[in-house]
């Protein structure tokens, strides 16, 4: 589990927080993760919410659900594997300034593969299609994908309203920690508009 000690959002998993059962929400279970986030100010312009991600070279073309917080602070995950969601409370929608939060499940015991199971394929310079609740599609282009132990996810840079517009796709990735129910690390992609 990834904590720090600023405001609280963020994390995935098929399961409730942080115990690696089937449940829902933040775990430490297959394709779970969960993140504390800090909670800065910045002007945003107003779009639609995302609704959907597609990453056709990946195989990847899933629903995405608004998420808010757990009790515990962690970011919701929809509790069925195929679908993402995105951090509603940090305001940021794709297009936005800032980097817009999308998280998803990689698999789960008893869903199977999840929605961002092949994540950790993308390379630099692939495309996605994110369309909104208003039927508009957005062109982003990967400009990087990095795996984070679980301690080390640089959260503030990640779950910021400032700066250019970003994306940032979060899965769980590296080795499965069978005692913790728990994948050691944290894949993040980062996507800028094309």
């Amino acid at each position: 589990r990834v904590t720090s000690d600023v405001d609280h959002a963020g994390g995935h998993g098929d399961t409730e927080a942080g115990t690696g059962t089937d449940t829902d929400g933040p775990a430490a279970g297959p394709g779970a993760a969960s993140f504390t986030t800090t909670e800065v100010t910045g002007g945003v312009t107003p779009v639609a919410d995302p609704a959907r991600v597609a990453i056709p070279r990946v195989g990847i073309d899933t629903p995405v659900d608004r998420v808010g917080r757990e009790p515990d602070g962690a970011m919701e995950i929809p509790p069925d594997v195929q679908r993402a969601g995105w951090f509603a409370p940090g305001g940021v929608r794709p297009g936005d300034e800032g980097t817009a939060v999308i998280a998803g499940h990689v698999d789960s015991r008893t869903q199977g593969r999840g929605a961002f199971s092949t994540l950790t394929s993308l390379q630099v310079g692939d495309e996605i299609e994110v369309t909104d609740d208003d039927g508009e599609a957005t062109a982003w282009r990967v400009t990087a994908r990095t795996s984070y132990g679980k301690a080390e996810i640089p959260l503030a840079e990640i779950f910021t309203r400032t700066g250019p517009p970003r994306l940032a796709l979060i899965t769980c990735g590296g080795a499965f920690d069978a005692a913790t129910r728990s994948y050691e690390e944290n894949v993040v992609v980062i996507a800028e508009p094309v």
